[in-house]
């Protein structure tokens, strides 16, 4: 009997680790970059708060109808990493200097939910797991009826509540004189 339950042990084991990951979201697909128009090199302030953690970085954003690159800066100016989609997939270029708790696919759909149109994210996740609802300036991304983020704001500020990262990001201009990083965006 007891050898039987150890041979049974690692098939157990394996099963309670499918099973844990079931639920758990795939990585949202993304929109065609076609269909976000095209973005000169924008300079942004970005504040996560995570619990009782809050981070600054600077992020510099580039858009065209065949890739897209986000660098992320400290706030004194060094390169942390660089995110670039493209139709090759969502990857980090390999002069990244610290290794980041998260995938390029999952900062990419982040990205993808707060940028793209509502018309390119519904198609996108068309047949898929995924849904969007957007009521004014404010979007809801579901993955199997499961609420993953709300991103609320305009193309110039916005606040994007992550509950599957636990986390709140800030995304405001760097040239933002007010402090709007620590409130709200404001109601363009």
């Amino acid at each position: 009997m007891r050898r039987s339950i150890l041979y049974r042990a690692p098939l157990i084991a394996a099963l309670a680790l499918l099973v844990g990951c079931a639920g758990r979201p795939v990585d949202a697909p993304p929109p065609e970059l076609a269909a976000l128009s095209e973005m000169g090199t924008r300079m942004q302030r970005l504040t996560f708060l995570q619990q009782d953690q809050r981070h600054e970085l600077i992020g510099v954003l580039r858009h065209d109808e065949r890739s897209l690159r986000l660098a992320l800066l400290s706030p004194q100016g060094q390169r942390l990493l660089t995110l670039v989609q493209d139709d090759q997939g969502a990857r980090f270029l390999a002069d990244a200097s610290f290794d980041p708790p998260f995938s390029a696919e999952w900062l990419a759909s982040r990205l993808a939910w707060s940028l793209w149109p509502s018309p390119a994210l519904t198609q996108a996740f068309g047949g898929t797991g995924w849904s969007l609802a957007e009521d004014g300036k404010e979007r809801t991304i579901r993955y199997r009826n499961q609420t993953i983020a709300h991103v609320i704001g305009s193309a110039e500020c916005r606040i994007i509540d992550d509950f599957e990262g636990d986390y709140r990001l800030y995304i405001a201009p760097l040239d933002d004189a007010t402090e709007r990083t620590a409130t709200t965006c404001p109601a363009d």
